[in-house]
């Protein structure tokens, strides 16, 4: 499993970072820094309902 984490950075704009709980490392970050915390949340939202995906695209 994984948890999600929101952190503020030093412009004290919201980000979030998921992490693993098995070993505690990053799995991913958010792109983008929220001026709200409403804002984060809902990115969090997103990533959780269209994070389900299969598809991988190679690009190299």
């Amino acid at each position: 499993m994984a948890t999600y984490y929101v952190k503020k950075d030093n412009k004290s704009q919201y980000y979030w970072t998921l992490l693993s709980d098995k070993n505690g490392k990053t799995i991913c970050m958010s792109s983008e820094a929220y001026v709200s915390k409403q804002g984060v949340k809902d990115s969090i939202a997103w990533n959780q309902a269209n994070g389900t995906t299969k598809s991988i695209k190679d690009l190299a």
